[in-house]
């Protein structure tokens, strides 16, 4: 059953705000464009990040990392079991558990400087005026710049997890592509395929592939030579939707080492945090 709670007033807004956006189209609900369609998905992705209901959460989250050989066979695993949850209003993660056993006193307390480091870097970075995030040169959002850079086809309708959405295909746009960071070398060469909901433009899960390899450091180091992946979401309540899986598998070549790797992370439960827990500070 899809966990509920009582909206915000932050929540409330976006939900208000996808209403007005579903009324404007509902007319042409049967003809709507893969751009169209993938528009309004961004814009409502955009308010949710925006009213911070992102940040509304705390999260277990487990990771998972295999080793693959040649053949894709396991060679070894490693599991780390995080915390996540906001910090001065940004996501952070802290590791609580490795191969299902606690941290111990050590780790533990590595822990809590980091947490301590990082609360104080995002204080540094919003007196300074500056975005509190951390700088992630592989940070991949749902947002208006990474869309910039496709072209969309509508191919299909299915349902996923009982929500019926729309199936829209996803290829680069000819020419030249923007490369602002180390990631858009590989976004400019990857397809891939959105699940839109047709209630509230969600996005519900991603699939994606590098059509192509992406060189290194000149390629004298190292090459990218396979991603593919998955994102799963979910609707958590009328106003939210959040992160219920990522798989992705790489397939990399550094120096004269091959390195194969299935990364699999789970959120595994979510609890929605009191109102004071939500803000900055």
């Amino acid at each position: 059953m899809t966990p509920r709670h009582t909206p915000t007033f932050a929540g409330t807004l976006i939900l208000t705000g996808a209403i007005l956006l579903s009324a404007s189209t509902m007319t042409a609900a049967q003809t709507s464009t893969a751009d169209e369609i993938v528009a309004l998905a961004v814009t409502r992705a955009e308010l949710q990040r925006d009213a911070g209901l992102d940040q509304a959460f705390e999260a277990t989250l487990e990771s998972i990392t295999e080793q693959l050989d040649g053949d894709g066979e396991v060679k070894e695993t490693e599991r780390a079991t995080y915390r996540q949850y906001p910090v001065e209003g940004v996501i952070f993660e802290e590791l609580v558990a490795r191969e299902g056993e606690p941290l111990d006193e050590d780790d533990a307390e590595d822990e809590a400087k980091r947490r301590d480091k990082f609360a104080r870097e995002v204080r540094e970075r919003r007196t300074k005026g500056e975005d509190p995030e951390p700088e992630d040169e592989n940070r991949v959002a749902f947002d208006s710049e990474f869309v910039e850079r496709y072209q969309f086809d509508l191919v299909g309708e299915e349902s996923v997890e009982g929500i019926a959405c729309w199936i829209v295909a996803l290829k680069p746009k000819p020419g030249k592509l923007p490369e602002r960071r180390r990631i858009d070398t590989a976004l400019n060469k990857s397809t891939g395929r959105l699940w839109i909901s047709q209630e509230d433009y969600g996005l519900a899960r991603v699939e994606f592939e590098m059509a192509s390899s992406v060189r290194f450091w000149g390629g004298s180091l190292g090459t990218l030579r396979t991603t593919v992946g998955r994102m799963e979401f979910q609707r958590y309540d009328d106003d939210t939707w959040l992160p219920r899986q990522i798989d992705i598998r790489l397939d990399l070549r550094i120096l004269f080492s091959n390195i194969r790797r299935r990364i699999v992370r789970e959120w595994i439960e979510y609890t929605p945090l009191p109102l004071t827990s939500k803000l900055p500070g």
